[in-house]
């Protein structure tokens, strides 16, 4: 064995020194680091101003932002967003100058619109537009104040075209909802008047049902009686058309309607109190049955209008019979010129107006209603007796013995105890 071999190795070899001196450089370094860092994060002296809790601030809003996560998904505090100035109260300052400034926005944009409305309705006043009749869009009334007109979706008509059935948005929605017939119930069929000649169906004879005990007591309601709608309430439930209601029918055809229900409900003998020729009451039955019909006097036309020549002023007419739609529309302008304390009775005006559809093959509305406000007294009273000529329905004039043996001719009186007998008023 050679000696050199064997002798201990005292000294670092040289790849054993340069490891000491790496291992060396790397702890001098961490020993810097670590007193820098303690120097910067301790040091009074060189710290700058709001930096010695930067840590701890970091740290704190890092959990605000995992608190504001967890509870609304998103930071909607600006200021608890990293790098934001803004502070709590500024944030809310400036959130609620934003709103302020949209409502100051909205409110100026009603004050527009709403002065616009205002220019819009003194126009139509200036101009003396008059309210459009619901039932004819183009019959005005000076019965309620002017307002702006609406444009139409739909160009309107010059003729009427109330047909209730096929509109029932024209109907109100309280009567509508009492009036749904039940059209699985047991009925009759029964001939009208007009023959159905002045409807758009062209339908003679009409279902209806039974009068039953639901109905009595839902028409027995207080309210209804006080209100008059009682009729139209129970005609809609009894008449299974569902394409004509009780406005679209005349007079004449109501009357007959009214007529059968009673006899079916009740009995064909009607008591009722009359008086003599001295003025005296007495009591006696009418038998429902033995009422006459009275058919139309003329022929209608496809659209169930008539005829009629005036002979001072030589106009050509062509008008329609009035309907229980009619009626009603009519009563309340009259009602509200009494309310107004208006001196002049403008009914038969009012009737004319609604009935006349066309002057000389003329069917504007302003024509119309200029025509039936001007209607020579001559030509208006033969107007009226023509139609009363033609007019169909039933015959409630009768002829009643009395006590005494003597014959007396008056009208048969229909009011509530027509239906309710024994309902006391």
């Amino acid at each position: 064995m050679n000696e050199s071999n064997s002798k201990p190795q005292v000294l670092p070899t040289k790849d054993q020194r340069n490891e000491i001196s790496e291992a060396q450089k790397i702890a001098s370094f961490n020993i810097e680091k670590s007193q820098a860092i303690n120097e910067i994060l301790t040091s009074p002296i060189d710290t700058p101003p709001n930096h010695s809790n930067a840590y701890d601030q970091m740290r704190e809003n890092t959990a605000r932002q995992l608190e504001e996560m967890r509870l609304n998904g998103v930071v909607r505090h600006e200021d608890k967003v990293e790098g934001s100035t803004m502070t709590s109260e500024e944030f809310r300052n400036k959130s609620n100058n934003d709103e302020i400034l949209i409502r100051d926005k909205q409110l100026q944009k009603n004050k527009e619109q709403t002065a616009a409305y205002h220019k819009q309705y003194e126009e139509a006043a200036n101009k003396h537009l008059i309210v459009p009749d619901p039932i004819t869009p183009n019959k005005m009334t000076s019965n309620t104040p002017p307002i702006p007109p609406i444009p139409p979706s739909t160009p309107t008509q010059n003729s009427y075209d109330g047909n209730y059935g096929r509109n029932p948005s024209n109907i109100d929605p309280h009567i509508f909802n009492l009036s749904q017939p039940n059209y699985n119930a047991p009925f009759d069929v029964i001939p009208l008047p007009s023959g159905g000649k002045l409807y758009q169906n062209k339908k003679r004879n009409v279902r209806i049902s039974y009068m039953t005990t639901s109905d009595e007591n839902i028409l027995t309601s207080p309210n209804l009686l006080n209100s008059g709608e009682f009729l139209e309430i129970l005609i809609n439930r009894k008449l299974l058309e569902p394409d004509l209601r009780y406005k679209d029918l005349t007079v004449g055809d109501r009357n007959a309607i009214m007529i059968w229900l009673r006899a079916t409900a009740y009995g064909e003998m009607y008591p009722v109190t009359i008086m003599d020729q001295n003025n005296e009451p007495f009591d006696t039955d009418i038998n429902l049955n033995n009422l006459k019909t009275i058919e139309l006097g003329a022929e209608p036309d496809s659209e169930g209008l008539f005829s009629f020549v005036f002979k001072l002023s030589q106009v050509n007419i062509k008008f329609r019979m009035l309907t229980c739609g009619d009626i009603d529309y009519i009563d309340k302008l009259v009602t509200a010129d009494t309310e107004s304390g208006s001196p002049v009775d403008r009914e038969n005006e009012y009737k004319f107006e609604r009935m006349i559809i066309e002057v000389n093959g003329d069917r504007n509305r302003t024509v119309i209603n200029d025509f039936a406000n001007n209607i020579r007294v001559k030509d208006g009273s033969d107007f009226k007796t023509y139609i009363e000529s033609i007019e169909s329905g039933i015959d409630l004039n009768i002829n009643v013995r009395t006590h005494g043996g003597e014959s007396v001719d008056t009208f048969l009186p229909l009011n509530i105890s027509f239906f309710w007998p024994n309902f006391r008023l």
